[in-house]
């Protein structure tokens, strides 16, 4: 197993590597270096002299491959540079400041979303094609066609202003006051988790479906094993196991996801950082934000692997 996880952690470095490559070519393809110096100039300023003196003292008059080096050598010491807009700011002291919030409610979300997918996913597989599962499939088929956006937005009508229970939108941090805390992440966490809930509910209920019908569960319930017993011990661990990747794959979505649920609560997280990003052309804090969310989804996909383990011991690892 630790050769494995060593092979896993070694395998991160040519996904970070790509990402970056392809960041930089997307970045050349729009040709945004005038763009850059225009809008740290400014309309009125931003004349042709002014333009060149901001691009040769940025570095982004230089070729692009030579740009790429100088900027992975630093990177890989944990310097993604300056942001272009904001002069003099580390781009890593920006991403600090805004990925707590973007953390708190994809970590809220997964959780809320796994739980009640699963207990979801459990029931329904209990027992296919019974009235529940009919009502529990409509349900999460509802989820998976409903615009994120709308979800967003009849949360914070219902919840937030109608009944007042949670707070509708912006951030309060853990230092001000936890249980504010908890109320501001609370509402973008359920928009978050809802796709979440349906598709886990869906995959479990396949898997524990066939689970269910297995010669093991057959020859458990034959020597009169407790149902309980048979669900929890024997179908639900060896169902979970496709259920699992499932759940890595939707936490690369959700942190996709809350670039538009940031906007809607007006979080100011990551996801709202690098829109104001690609707004203003600050290329150093695009590429250093997509660089900082590939590492995270890659450090989710090795727990993901590892957790194989815990659900499935008979799971090896070459």
């Amino acid at each position: 197993m630790f050769r494995y996880f060593v092979v896993r952690v070694l395998g991160v470095i040519p996904l970070l590597l790509a990402v970056s490559i392809i960041s930089f070519g997307l970045l050349g393809v729009l040709e945004l270096r005038g763009n850059v110096a225009e809008v740290i100039l400014g309309q009125g300023a931003a004349n042709p002299h002014a333009v060149k003196l901001v691009e040769a003292e940025l570095g982004l008059n230089r070729p692009l491959p030579i740009r790429f080096l100088k900027w992975l050598g630093n990177a890989v010491q944990g310097n993604f540079g300056d942001s272009l807009k904001n002069t003099g700011v580390p781009v890593t002291r920006m991403i600090g400041q805004h990925i707590w919030p973007t953390l708190s409610i994809v970590a809220f979300a997964m959780l809320l979303g796994s739980l009640v997918g699963i207990l979801l996913g459990v029931r329904s597989g209990i027992s296919p094609g019974s009235r529940i599962d009919r009502v529990l499939t409509f349900i999460s088929a509802s989820m998976i066609a409903a615009p994120g956006f709308v979800l967003a937005m009849l949360l914070i009508y219902v919840f937030g202003v109608k009944l007042g229970w949670f707070q509708p939108t912006g951030y309060v941090w853990p230092g001000q006051s936890v249980w504010g805390w908890f109320k501001s992440i609370t509402l973008p966490s359920v928009a978050l988790a809802m796709p979440v809930v349906a598709i886990v509910q869906r995959q479990l209920r396949s898997s524990m479906s066939s689970s269910l019908q297995s010669r093991y569960v057959l020859a458990a319930r034959a020597r009169g094993v407790p149902a309980r017993t048979v669900v929890r011990r024997h179908a639900m661990r060896n169902a979970l196991v496709p259920t699992v990747t499932v759940i890595g794959f939707q936490v690369s979505a959700a942190i996709g996801l809350t670039i538009a649920v940031e906007q809607v609560f007006a979080i100011p997280g990551i996801g709202s950082m690098l829109t104001e990003a690609i707004q203003a052309r600050d290329i150093t804090v695009v590429q250093g934000t997509l660089m900082v969310a590939a590492l995270i989804v890659a450090v989710v996909n090795i727990l993901i692997d590892l957790s194989y383990v815990w659900l499935n011991p008979k799971v090896r690892f070459e």
